[in-house]
């Protein structure tokens, strides 16, 4: 299937550039710091590597020294360094400079990009979205009704934002959330509940996504799946979303 999807196409670097940016400015860390056109980014209270990993520029120049700046960079908060390697493709020997310096490789990713107007399919028979622009008690406790545990860190997104609830017979089924930044709409936090997979609902919790997207004059939706994720995958490429450019991250094993 990565075939399928990537067809080993060089991706475009201002679109990538504009992807990466736009996913920082959505889901933001409590400490950022910008060092030589690296993004370094620390966030105790979230336990996800997009908020705890060191962003690169698109040409590293000294590896070497570069690498020694993110690990200082963590060690001062005596935390785990990490890199997010991206895209993939720029940064061969990065990437073979982490693995020398004892740096596992963590889930390769897929980020998946769609033109709006987005999903358009025939609406899901009996799902219900609604859209909050906070995190509502109705949203939080879906989320932890759907994923099994609520999501911290939410205060600090500060760009416009929609928090989608679908509802199968006014029961939570899914949830997903929303956020723009210039032309884009970022894609966070799609969940269905086990027991309403195959009923249409992370296409509908999309479509409600994508309307509210245009009317905030978004051209593009962007979300990230774990390369692994088959059926995520499928579903996203099925509502329209392309394969933009993979990453992985690179995390030391002890901290600093």
């Amino acid at each position: 299937m990565q075939d399928e999807i990537s067809g080993g196409v060089e991706p475009d670097a201002a679109r990538v550039s504009e992807v990466e940016h736009a996913a920082a400015m959505t889901w933001p860390a409590s400490t950022v710091q910008h060092r030589g056109g690296w993004l370094l980014r620390y966030c105790a209270d979230l336990d996800r590597w997009r908020s705890n990993s060191a962003l690169p520029p698109s040409r590293v120049r000294d590896v070497a020294a570069e690498i020694e700046q993110v690990v200082r960079f963590y060690s001062e908060r005596g935390a785990r360094a990490s890199v997010q390697v991206s895209p993939s493709r720029w940064h061969e020997e990065l990437d073979v400079g982490l693995a020398a310096r004892g740096f596992r490789q963590v889930t390769p990713v897929h980020v998946l990009t769609a033109e709006l107007p987005g999903p358009g399919d025939v609406p899901a028979a009996g799902v219900e979205v609604r859209l909050d622009d906070e995190p509502m008690r109705r949203w939080l406790d879906a989320s932890s009704a759907v994923r099994g545990r609520s999501e911290p860190g939410l205060a600090r997104i500060d760009r416009p934002a929609r928090y989608a609830t679908a509802l199968l017979d006014g029961v939570a089924a899914g949830i997903g959330l929303f956020v723009r930044e210039g032309r884009w709409c970022a894609v966070y936090c799609m969940a269905t509940a086990p027991w309403a997979r195959g009923r249409g609902v992370a296409r509908a919790v999309l479509r409600a996504g994508a309307r509210w997207a245009g009317e905030v004059r978004a051209s593009g939706m962007f979300l990230q799946v774990e390369q692994d994720n088959d059926a995520a995958r499928r579903l996203y490429a099925g509502c329209g979303f392309e394969f933009s450019h993979e990453y992985h991250y690179r995390v030391a094993d002890t901290r600093g």
